[in-house]
């Protein structure tokens, strides 16, 4: 009997562990983030603040001035070694008919990651901030294609440009990173 009843529970034990491994053992996506394509690699960040973190107004739609300011963090802190950024500017995301596309200087897309200042020498120093980023114009494609339960979700696509700031600011557009495939799906509050 006591064969039979190890036979049992290995072969339950089998059968459960198999049913783990449906998926091929690749981990499901965060349920919120920010992600895309950057130059055949990926980067997919997912977000970590829901509170409007240290200045408030991280993944916070602000109904005075119609500003949303989406962002995840590579580590899920803070930006010191990577985020994404989605601004939304003037968009009134309470009376839009979706999906609606964000034109002009209504939007822009900023990336970075810790790996940029290996790549540029000027960023290497601490006094140096260096991103990519994209505005509306002629640049990036953002598309609001839902939005529910302070809930907004969507896609972007477009081209980043290398820019340093300090002394000035630099917008280098013999560098930059052709971003496809994104998405986002971030938790937001209103104020």
């Amino acid at each position: 009997m006591e064969i039979r009843n190890f036979a049992i529970v290995l072969l339950a034990g089998l059968i459960f562990s198999s049913c783990q491994n449906d998926d091929n053992g690749s981990p499901l996506p965060p349920e919120f983030s920010i992600a895309a394509k950057i130059d055949n690699g990926a980067a997919g960040y997912e977000q970590t603040i829901f509170d409007g973190g240290s200045n408030g107004n991280v993944n916070v739609f602000n109904r005075s001035d119609k500003t949303l300011f989406l962002q995840s963090f590579k580590n899920g802190k803070d930006d010191s070694e990577g985020f994404w950024t989605l601004r939304i500017n003037g968009v009134d995301i309470e009376n839009i008919t979706l999906p609606y596309n964000v034109t002009g200087v209504e939007g822009s897309v900023t990336w970075v990651d810790e790996s940029v200042k290996k790549l540029q020498g000027p960023c290497a120093a601490p006094d140096v901030w260096c991103f990519y980023s994209g505005v509306g114009v002629d640049e990036v494609k953002i598309t609001i294609d839902a939005i529910d339960n302070d809930v907004i979700s969507g896609k972007f696509e477009g081209v980043l440009y290398h820019i340093q700031v300090n002394p000035t600011v630099i917008r280098d557009t013999d560098d930059k990173a052709e971003v496809v495939d994104g998405a986002f799906t971030i938790k937001f509050q209103s104020k």
